[in-house]
């Protein structure tokens, strides 16, 4: 349950929420939260109940479509992509707001937190549960005390002068919800491997992601709203109460940046023979260009492109599995020609202006699996 929890109560869910509110606004706004949760939800309990069936982790499942070096070699490294660019997100704005707490230059803050965070991750996953936890708390405190300093000066509400200043349709204000979760929802077979029934999975989906992301998605579009910002930095100086709500803000990073450099080394190292910790670091660079760069101002579009990428290779892998006793060794080219076609689509779509790009990309990986994936041979040593 903590794993899904700590996506559910993350600080990035009230910055989610209020990037949906940037493009839409009242009813829309809840009915776009409510379908991009479920979705979201659907598609986390669904990898998560098909590793539990086949007690597979992720690298197991995703090699059903893409073969064992095509998990390796591709999906790994796309996982590192997301990892890293979820931490550049992150450090972002809790190095910003780290910064801002001390008194020194945002980018300085950055470096500060982001080396915290490492120096905490190395010492193990133990530590990282108990960052998750703190984080949580915080989150919850940061939410609550934003929502009463909303309340008191501009009301609560979910249309303002703020709200869909920068209009899209429902389909992608549904799809940044999906984004923001979908690169755990991929890895939801890491949780479930060890979980007895289903239902665990499914009660670990609907109480653990759903039900809280669904209220921190809301609570942030209430302060974009007011304020005119999802950047939570920006949201606490604006409603006054700048210097304490920054630590929170801090706290409330920890365990995601944790888990975005944990995550990271382990997808390297599918992908190339490199020790973990050196594969922190290289997560670690490569994301702090990122966070300095002012990656988290572009949040929206990395939330479309995540829901773009990972949603369609897990359907891949519910297409593929059936037909399977064990994943092929080598590269399955049926599976990987498919999810690319769908990263290609969804990304023209997207890069063109429509709002589709996502559930297009969805849509062309369940099509491309029905019609190339019954070729997939079930032993093991299929190369296709």
């Amino acid at each position: 349950m903590g794993p899904w929890v700590g996506i559910g109560t993350s600080p990035a869910a009230l910055m989610a929420g209020g990037g949906v509110a940037e493009g839409v606004e009242g009813g829309v706004l809840v009915a776009a939260v409510l379908a991009g949760v479920a979705a979201l939800t659907t598609l986390a309990v669904g990898q998560g109940v098909l590793g539990q069936r086949l007690r597979l982790p992720l690298g197991g499942v995703v090699a059903g479509p893409l073969g064992v070096e095509g998990s390796r070699r591709i999906a790994s490294l796309a996982m590192l992509v997301m990892m890293i660019g979820w931490f550049g997100v992150n450090v972002g704005v809790a190095g910003t707001a780290t910064g801002r707490l001390l008194g020194i230059p945002d980018v300085a803050g950055m470096v500060l937190f982001a080396f915290l965070a490492l120096a905490m991750t190395w010492r193990g996953i133990g530590s990282l549960s108990w960052a998750a936890l703190a984080a949580g708390v915080a989150t919850v405190t940061l939410a609550a005390w934003g929502m009463h300093l909303a309340s008191g000066a501009h009301g609560l509400t979910l249309e303002s002068a703020h709200t869909a200043t920068d209009p899209i349709s429902p389909v992608e204000a549904a799809s940044l919800m999906v984004g923001y979760g979908a690169a755990f929802a991929l890895r939801t077979p890491d949780f479930t491997i060890d979980l007895e029934r289903r239902r665990q999975v499914l009660w670990c989906g609907l109480a653990g992601l759903a039900a809280p992301l669904t209220a921190f998605a809301l609570a942030g579009a209430t302060l974009q709203a007011a304020t005119g910002t999802w950047d939570l930095a920006d949201v606490m100086r604006a409603l006054g109460s700048s210097t304490a709500a920054y630590l929170f803000i801090a706290v409330g990073f920890f365990g995601s940046v944790m888990s975005n450099l944990f995550s990271g080394s382990l997808a390297l190292q599918g992908a190339v023979p490199v020790e973990h910790r050196r594969g922190m670091l290289v997560v670690l660079g490569i994301g702090l260009v990122l966070a300095a760069s002012g990656f988290s101002d572009r949040m929206p579009a990395y939330l479309v492109a995540m829901a773009i990428l990972a949603p369609g290779l897990a359907v891949l892998c519910w297409w593929a599995w059936p037909r399977l006793v064990a994943p092929p060794r080598g590269w399955v080219r049926y599976g990987l020609a498919a999810w690319g076609a769908s990263v290609i689509v969804g990304m023209a779509l997207s890069l063109s202006g429509s709002g589709s790009g996502a559930l297009a990309a969805v849509l062309v990986t369940g099509f491309a699996g029905l019609r190339w994936l019954p070729g997939v041979r079930q032993t093991p040593g299929s190369r296709q």
